[in-house]
């Protein structure tokens, strides 16, 4: 008799261990399993999303003096960005864009509608769609009050979702 009830003590202090083990383990598996599918959201949508910046210039004239081509009243540079990647970029007003030329620091540049009427600022053109989808173009429109001196420059543009290209070129 003292076999079988210190055997059905072992077999009630056994269950007991699984269970409290289950309680333990179980949460910290489900979060886990929520976390690595957000990570593998988050992956899939950056391998999806490729942006190639493939031309900037100044509103420059044929002598490479700065004109007012397109009568807004201000000295544009404009950025072309397209986008590579088989995803569309949602919200391009969440793109930073960043712009460094003439050995200065780079300046993150606000996008029109968060600057304030500050300067510089950017707006932006969808060149060929309603929506900068696969294989659409993006112009962007960095906006200075004054003209910019002649030299290298450098142009950085980043989606919402970290993925960027930056570009050299001289004006």
């Amino acid at each position: 008799m003292d076999k079988v009830l210190a055997t059905v003590l072992l077999v009630v202090a056994s269950v007991v261990c699984v269970v409290l083990v289950i309680n333990a383990v179980y949460p910290a598996i489900t979060s886990s399993s929520g976390a690595l599918s957000s990570i593998s959201a988050s992956v899939n949508e950056r391998i999806e999303t490729q942006i190639k910046i493939i031309h900037a210039t100044g509103e420059l004239d044929s002598s490479g003096n700065w004109v007012d081509t397109n009568s807004n009243g201000d000295f544009d540079v404009f950025v072309w960005v397209k986008n590579i990647g088989t995803a569309p970029v949602d919200d391009i007003t969440r793109c930073d864009v960043f712009f460094t030329g003439n050995n200065t620091i780079w300046t993150w540049i606000p996008y029109v509608d968060y600057a304030g009427g500050s300067y510089p600022r950017w707006s932006y053109t969808i060149e060929n769609g309603t929506e900068w989808g696969a294989a659409t173009t993006l112009m962007i429109d960095i906006h200075y009050s004054s003209p910019l001196p002649s030299g290298p420059y450098n142009v950085k543009v980043m989606a919402p979702n970290g993925v960027s290209d930056e570009y050299d070129f001289s004006m």
